[in-house]
């Protein structure tokens, strides 16, 4: 699928924006603070009903209004399909009105599988930099992206893990039969829903483990590239040790091979029970889980330059385009948000290599001295300045 039409009204600086476009790539051109990212993060909600940026639906609604919409028209690669007609208006305080073909729908859900994306952005560096909820951020974004049920399934099980921590804040650091077999019960319900999370979230990380490693290895010649799913009850073990992990990931795979991750979660619980009451919440669990990447024995978060931590970010998000390729059986479409500014000529190169020109891509920058330079055809030019969108001369 690819986006054929964009409106905006109200939507961050923008008051008003009309635009078309065709298959091509699409250069917006800007100095930073103009409002490049806005444009692409409106692409990106149409596809995945959020914001990359926000949590906050009203930090999107432009100042001194009460709503903001998006419109859009979404072809079909061979256009052999009707065109599709999704508006989406957003009102303060979270109220959100969805129409599909002017047909009015419930969810989030009934639009986010019509233009599957993904967006590349210097944000992606916390993939790799910062604690493991940003990990656990990337794997649940892309499983929510091409799993229907994934998105209630983590819902509930969060549910489950506030109420059994709110059981155990209310112990005051004390058992009793009453309040044991109340979280009997919450630690039945934490495994049923926990062991599909992690099941799931390795079965994606197995997936994308070849070509993460094929990625990394096409930038940094000569490298030993691995990542590993991380147990939230193996990570304090692990952390006085950061350069030896790979003990954890044949845990993984025995695990899986005996059937018995259900038992060792389930135990884990239960001798963890005294640290949960003195920290008055659920530490264990995959609400707490975590991937490491390994390049040359040591972990990357740790002990790999800025310019690996980089690319690894890039890797990762590479390989979300390849999956949600095969998976949706969709080209999706590219956000590519300032990615190449901050890479070398070479490496700016190898990157265009692999994504190819099969997908309808956004690229952002502040000028195009260096895209001259790289093997990239804009069939549309946008300038922003001034909260304003102008179309460029080719």
């Amino acid at each position: 699928m690819y986006l054929k039409k964009l409106e905006l009204k109200n939507y961050r600086n923008y008051s008003q924006v009309n635009l078309g476009f065709d298959k091509n790539t699409i250069l917006i051109l800007g100095n930073n603070g103009n409002g490049k990212t806005n444009l692409l993060e409106s692409v990106y909600y149409l596809s995945t009903g959020k914001s990359h940026k926000t949590y906050s639906q009203d930090e999107i609604i432009k100042w001194g209004t009460n709503y903001s919409t998006i419109k859009a028209i979404i072809g079909s690669e061979t256009d052999k399909q009707p065109d599709c007609f999704i508006e989406i208006e957003l009102r303060k305080n979270n109220g959100t009105r969805i129409k599909i073909d002017k047909a009015h729908q419930r969810k989030k859900s009934d639009f986010t599988s019509l233009l599957p994306s993904v967006i590349f952005s210097p944000d992606d560096l916390k993939i790799i930099k910062s604690g493991p909820s940003e990990r656990r951020n990337f794997l649940d974004g892309v499983l929510e992206k091409i799993d229907g049920s994934y998105y209630k399934q983590r819902l509930q099980y969060q549910k489950i893990v506030a109420q059994r921590s709110s059981l155990i804040k209310s112990m005051s650091g004390e058992f009793n039969r009453g309040s044991n077999s109340t979280l009997e019960v919450w630690d039945d319900n934490i495994v049923r829903y926990g062991i599909d999370i992690i099941k799931k979230r390795c079965s994606l990380l197995n997936e994308l483990k070849t070509e993460f490693k094929n990625y990394m290895r096409s930038f940094f010649k000569g490298s030993s590239v691995d990542i590993f799913y991380i147990f939230s009850w193996d990570r304090e073990d692990m952390q006085s040790n950061h350069t030896n992990y790979s003990g954890s990931s044949a845990g993984v795979r025995n695990n899986f091979a005996r059937g018995n991750l259900r038992k060792l979660f389930y135990r884990r619980l239960k001798e963890n029970i005294k640290r949960d009451l003195q920290y008055k919440t659920t530490t264990i669990g995959p609400h707490r889980d975590d991937f490491i990447i390994l390049m040359n024995g040591g972990n990357i978060r740790f002990f790999g330059s800025q310019g690996q931590q980089r690319i690894a970010s890039i890797s990762l998000k590479l390989c979300e385009l390849d999956i949600l390729k095969k998976k949706a059986k969709e080209d999706p479409v590219l956000l590519l948000d300032d990615v190449f500014s901050e890479l070398d000529i070479e490496r700016k190169k190898l990157l265009v290599k692999a994504i190819g020109k099969k997908f309808q891509t956004f690229v952002t920058a502040t000028n195009i001295s260096y895209l001259d330079k790289l093997d990239l055809e804009f069939g549309t030019r946008l300038l922003i300045k001034d909260n304003r969108v102008t179309v460029l001369d080719l």
